[in-house]
């Protein structure tokens, strides 16, 4: 009898006990955290609205670090923090962190607004960059004149968050998340027109007598869909550039080195991203014209074999693009240094490894080349005047000097070899 009862006990703790805990689990409240980072667009705006509207969490925290709402409408998400059935709080941080226009307008329309020292924001005027979106002003952040005050000094300027607060945008200054949680309990605020207490956190107390304040939420981070996030990786302005210099250089790699494969797929991943970022950043068109010329001028003097004037000018080119990228001043702009090292990246992409593996690629296996004069072939290319041609099987880069261009398909024979190009001509009658 007593074993029966044993193991009906233990029967029963075994089934209850995995229920109770998750029970015990799922009583803590959750806070939601959502990373709000780079110019922002409209796929983050409905992201954002999602959370807020999100039934399982008891409170979101918009962890910003974002220097401006690059495009789109925000407008419903504005509505949506306003009129929230739970409460959303703001955080600018952590350190060096910045909040520009509509990014940091949203530390005024949030429940609570909070950033970490050091942080900077500012410049709300525009609201979005390429659009003309009005905010709402809330004004139960403290004094409703002190507000109105911080609202038109960060109108057309920014400023370095002190140890003080800012009425209106900045109820807590506060270095860390963790910190923040904590910070909120006790906070009174108004949700949905009704009165709402945070409580974040306890205070517990060990056998030795010390004591800490603990919180009592449960923090879960989160992200965007995974297809968001690969075309967020365009979103910045030095990000955009470099994936359409990317596109181009290897989609000219594409066309001269190799056959269909790997490295068009790379260019087309590519040039998709930057069409992605050229869609949602005030990006200058004539800085997107300057690369493309750029990168005519590089193809230019590495079908004539010579890397001169016209690639300098390229380099200079892209460097003047790259800087002026987008026109969001003084919101943000292109890192320069991002920008330099792509620029340094392509010229030496064309000045040495496209044509070292152009070399490899466009050359015959037998050592030294004079043998190939006199020889025949055909174009492969149009030559006018240079192109590509076929001899013994194997692919050169030719050019011809003479009046009459080459079509595709056209018999030439071997006149002269210069280094790796070979000048051409009609095939000339065997006496």
């Amino acid at each position: 009898m007593f074993r029966r009862l044993l193991a009906g006990t233990l029967l029963a703790v075994s089934i209850l006990a995995p229920a109770l805990a998750a029970e015990d689990v799922g009583a803590r409240p959750v806070f939601a955290v959502v990373d709000v980072t780079d110019p922002l667009d409209d796929r983050i705006y409905d992201y954002l609205e999602s959370v807020i509207a999100d039934p399982t969490v008891a409170a979101v925290i918009l962890k910003i670090d974002s220097p401006a709402m690059a495009s789109g409408d925000p407008t419903q998400l504005f509505a949506a923090i306003l009129e929230a059935p739970r409460p959303v709080v703001a955080w600018v941080g952590p350190d060096p962190a910045v909040a520009h226009g509509g990014a940091a307008a949203l530390l005024n329309l949030a429940h609570v607004g909070a950033a970490a020292p050091g942080v900077e924001l500012g410049h709300l005027e525009p609201t979005v960059v390429t659009g003309d979106v009005a905010v709402p002003f809330r004004g139960d952040h403290g004094d409703p004149e002190q507000a109105l005050a911080s609202a038109e000094r960060l109108r057309r300027s920014s400023v370095e968050v002190g140890a003080d607060p800012i009425p209106g945008y900045v109820d807590l200054v506060v270095p860390t998340l963790g910190q923040l949680v904590v910070g909120l309990d006790g906070r009174e605020v108004t949700v949905a027109g009704k009165p709402f207490v945070f409580s974040t956190a306890t205070t517990i107390t060990d056998e030795e007598g010390t004591t800490a304040t603990v919180p009592t939420v449960e923090v879960r981070f989160h992200k965007p869909g995974l297809w968001t996030r690969f075309l967020r990786l365009a979103a910045r302005p030095e990000t955009s550039f470099f994936f359409l210099v990317a596109g181009l250089a290897v989609a000219v790699f594409e066309f001269y080195a190799a056959g269909v494969g790997i490295s068009a797929a790379v260019a087309a991943v590519s040039l998709f991203l930057a069409g992605y970022g050229l869609s949602i950043l005030p990006v200058r068109p004539w800085a997107v014209a300057l690369v493309a010329a750029a990168t005519l001028l590089y193809v230019w003097d590495f079908q004539r074999n010579d890397l001169g004037l016209r690639s300098a000018l390229a380099t200079a080119g892209l460097v003047v693009a790259g800087v002026a990228w987008t026109d969001a001043a003084p919101q943000f702009g292109p890192n320069p240094w991002v920008v330099l090292v792509v620029v340094v990246g392509t010229a030496l992409f064309y000045g040495m490894a496209l044509t070292t593996v152009a070399r490899s690629r466009l050359s015959t296996p037998t050592i030294g080349r004079e043998h190939l004069v006199g020889r025949p072939g055909r174009a492969v290319t149009p030559l006018d005047p240079e192109g590509i041609v076929e001899i013994d099987g194997a692919r050169w880069r030719a050019r011809t000097h003479r009046s009459a261009s080459f079509a595709e398909g056209d018999p030439v024979e071997v006149l002269a070899v210069d280094g790796v190009v070979l000048e051409v001509g009609p095939p000339l009658a065997k006496g």
